[in-house]
C-alpha cells in the first residue's frame, strides 16, 4: 500500500506542469519543421548553382544527386541555356542518374523539311515521330514549321526520343518530354516583361541616323515615320534641326531583352511645327490607334507619301521638260527617286482596278478608293504577285517595287492622285481624315492618355534643355 503511495505521489510530482510540458513539445516540433525547411530551400537554391562543367570529379556526384534538375525540368529551362550548357547539364544528369547518354542537338529547318526529315537527320526512329505526335494537342503545333525555325533535341544512342523544344513565339514554346517512359507535349509561357523606354534626337543629315545615335531601333523609326507619315513627307519635308521624342515598350523575356515594342507617345517637331501623337485603343472596335492629344486621329484616308524615305526627283507641274520625249509636257504627278526594288506601297484603302503595261507609264497599278478618289503608281519594276485587279488592299500595303520601266531614265516611282477623275497635287492636296474618338469614349481617353503625354513633354523639355 505504501509503495502504490510512493508511486501515485511520484506520478503525481511529475504532473504539476502538463500544459509546460505540451508547449515545449510543440516549441521543438516548431523548430524542428523550420530545419527541415531551411534544408529544402537551400536544396532547391542548390539546383539553381549546378555546374555545368565536364570536369567535375565523378566521386563528387553522388552529393548532387538530390539537387540536379530531372531531365524534365532541364528540358523546360532549356531555353535558358546555351546548346553545350545544355549539353554538359545533360551528362552531369545521366552520370548521376547512371543512365546511357544523351545528347542535345540543334536543328534548324530547311525549306521543304517535314518531321520526319528532321528526325532522320536526327537519327530517330521512324517510330518515335508516331507516337510524338500521339503525346497530346499541343503537338499540332509542328505541324506549321517554317525555314529557319530551331528545334532542339534530346535523344540516346539508340534512336529513342527524350525530350524535344520548338519555339511557337516570343511569348510560348513547346515541350515534347518523355516521363516514365512516355511522352507528353504541353505549350509552356515564358516569363514576359513589358518596359517603358524612351528616346530623342536631333536631326543633322538624316532620320535614320538620328535615330540611330539616339539608340533607337530601325523597326521603331519606321513606325514613327508611319504614325506621322499621314502629315510629314519624310522624303521632302524633313530638315536639319528638326526633333523627335519617343515613348515606347521594350519586351524583355525572362530577364532578356528581346525587341521594342509599340510606340507608346511620340512628338516630332518638323520645321518649327509640333506634332504629337498618343496610342489609345479604341473601345468601339478594340483596335489601337494614334491620336493628337485632342482626340482626332493621326491617320488620314491617304499616306502623304507611298515610298517611305525616297528623294522626290520630279513635281507636280503644268510644264516640264521631258527628259526622254525631249519636250516640255505637263508632269501630273510626283516622281520619288530611290533604290529599284523599294517598295511601293497603297496610299489608302481601295481596289486595284489596273494592274498591267500602260504605255510610257510601264508596270502601273491603279486602285480606287470608293467613287471620289484613284491613285496611280507607275514605272514598277515588279508587282506584288499577291494582288491582281479586283483585289482588295489596305493602306501602307505593297503593291509593288520601284523600278524604271517604260519612259524612265532612272529607277523612281511616278506617283498620281486624282479627285473625281482630275489630277490633283500630292503634295499639298487636303487628305480626308480619319473618324476621331468617339465622343462617348473622350473621358476615358483623356484618362488614359494624359499621363503618357505628361511622360512625353517631360522627356521632350528635359532633351531641350540637356542640348541648349
Amino acid at each position: 500500500m505504501t509503495f502504490i503511495n510512493q508511486d501515485f505521489r511520484f506520478k503525481e510530482k511529475h504532473d504539476k506542469h502538463p500544459r509546460l510540458r505540451w508547449l515545449l513539445f510543440a516549441a521543438g516540433c516548431a523548430v524542428l519543421g523550420a530545419v527541415i525547411a531551411s534544408t529544402n530551400t537551400d536544396s532547391n537554391n542548390l539546383d539553381t548553382r549546378i555546374s555545368t562543367t565536364d570536369d567535375m570529379d565523378s566521386q563528387d556526384l553522388p552529393a548532387f544527386t538530390e539537387s540536379v534538375p530531372s531531365p524534365s525540368t532541364a528540358a523546360r529551362l532549356s531555353f535558358e541555356l546555351t546548346l553545350p550548357e545544355l549539353q554538359a547539364q545533360q551528362k552531369i544528369i545521366d552520370n548521376i542518374n547512371q543512365d546511357s547518354p544523351k545528347q542535345w542537338r540543334e536543328f534548324k529547318v530547311k525549306p521543304g523539311d517535314s518531321l520526319a526529315r528532321l528526325f532522320d537527320r536526327a537519327n530517330i526512329k521512324p517510330q518515335q515521330l508516331t507516337e510524338m505526335m500521339d503525346a497530346g494537342d499541343a503537338v499540332k503545333q509542328l505541324i506549321n514549321i517554317y525555314p529557319k525555325d530551331i528545334l532542339r533535341i534530346l535523344s540516346d544512342d539508340d534512336g529513342n526520343l527524350q525530350a524535344l523544344r520548338y519555339e511557337i513565339d516570343h511569348e510560348k514554346y513547346l515541350m515534347v518530354e518523355r516521363k516514365y517512359g512516355v511522352l507528353n507535349a504541353n505549350i509552356f509561357k515564358h516569363d514576359i516583361e513589358v518596359r517603358s523606354a524612351h528616346a530623342s534626337g536631333v536631326i543633322d543629315s538624316s532620320l535614320f541616323l538620328a535615330a540611330q545615335e539616339a539608340g533607337i531601333s530601325q523597326n521603331t523609326i519606321m513606325e514613327l515615320a508611319g504614325i506621322f507619315g499621314w502629315d510629314i513627307d519624310f522624303a521632302l519635308d524633313i530638315r536639319k534641326g528638326d526633333r523627335f521624342t519617343v515613348v515606347y515598350e521594350e519586351i524583355y523575356r525572362n530577364g532578356e531583352k528581346m525587341k521594342d515594342g509599340n510606340i507608346l507617345t511620340a512628338e516630332f517637331i518638323n520645321q518649327g511645327k509640333t506634332y504629337q501623337a498618343v496610342r489609345y485603343t479604341n473601345p468601339e472596335n478594340n483596335r489601337a490607334e494614334y491620336f493628337t492629344p485632342d482626340g482626332k486621329s493621326m491617320r488620314k484616308a491617304f499616306l502623304r507619301s507611298p515610298v517611305n524615305f525616297a528623294r522626290i526627283s520630279s513635281g507636280f507641274t503644268t510644264s516640264r521638260y521631258h527628259p526622254v520625249l525631249h519636250k516640255f509636257r505637263s508632269h501630273k504627278g510626283v516622281d520619288y527617286a530611290a533604290k529599284r526594288g523599294t517598295p511601293v506601297r497603297a496610299s489608302g484603302d481601295g481596289k486595284i482596278v489596273h494592274r498591267g503595261r500602260k504605255g510610257g507609264y510601264g508596270r502601273t497599278v491603279i486602285i480606287q478608293h470608293g467613287t471620289k478618289y484613284s491613285t496611280l503608281y507607275a514605272h514598277l519594276n515588279a508587282y506584288n504577285l499577291k494582288f491582281r485587279v479586283g483585289s482588295k488592299v489596305k493602306q501602307g500595303q505593297t503593291i509593288g517595287y520601284l523600278g524604271s520601266s517604260g519612259l524612265a531614265t532612272g529607277p523612281h516611282l511616278h506617283y498620281e492622285f486624282r479627285v473625281n477623275g482630275v489630277h490633283r497635287n500630292p503634295l499639298t492636296v487636303r487628305l480626308p481624315i480619319s473618324k476621331p474618338v468617339p465622343k462617348r469614349y473622350l473621358a476615358d481617353f483623356e484618362l488614359t492618355t494624359a499621363p503618357l503625354l505628361a511622360q512625353l513633354n517631360l522627356f521632350t523639355r528635359t532633351h531641350v534643355a540637356l542640348n541648349n
